[in-house]
């Protein structure tokens, strides 16, 4: 019987750590499916890219570019079977600040464990904010896979996971082309 697996991308969480590896890359042309594969070794039941949404404001010309672009990154992941979940982004201090993603996240992680919807999450992610929800899978006998890049490794969540991958530049290049 071939296990149920889902996979969750924090969006903005991958966007950062892929820019640290190469700040060309565009992840509107990103083959986030190729990389599931080669993390997977399968193919995913389910694939969930959660971001903020960014919204435009009229006259703010850096806030449609912003737009424009989430939409068209929006488009290649629909293009690819992958759900998309959104939090919003909360200004404060001049800055953007993402809220509700990871509560999502977490959501997901957990009702998916009591729902049986997967036996293996492999979660793209280092937020630590996650580990209630880990714990809470892994008590219901579930395989939570944390997926790290390498140089940002979270101790944490390779800890807490029930095991962990790391993600290597050549690996994020290939994908990246």
């Amino acid at each position: 019987m071939s296990k149920k697996i889902l996979v969750q991308f924090d969006g903005s969480n991958f966007y950062n750590k892929v820019k640290r590896i190469d700040r060309n890359l565009h992840l509107t042309t990103f083959d986030y499916i190729g990389l599931v594969k080669s993390i997977t070794k399968a193919k995913p039941n389910k694939v969930v890219y959660y971001t903020g949404e960014i919204r435009q404001f009229d006259g703010n010309k850096k806030s449609e570019t912003l737009y424009a672009g989430q939409q068209k990154l929006f488009t290649h992941l629909r293009n690819q079977d992958i759900e998309i979940k959104l939090g919003y982004l909360l200004m404060s201090d001049g800055k953007f600040h993402e809220k509700g993603v990871d509560v999502q996240i977490a959501v997901d992680i957990v009702r998916g464990a009591i729902k049986n919807e997967y036996d293996i999450c492999y979660l793209i992610s280092s937020d630590t904010d996650l580990l209630p929800a880990i714990q809470t899978a892994k008590d219901e006998g579930k395989k939570i896979v944390y997926v790290g890049f390498e140089n940002f490794i979270s101790r944490a969540l390779s800890k807490n996971g029930s095991s962990y991958l790391i993600l290597k530049k050549n690996q994020i290049l290939k994908f990246g082309k």
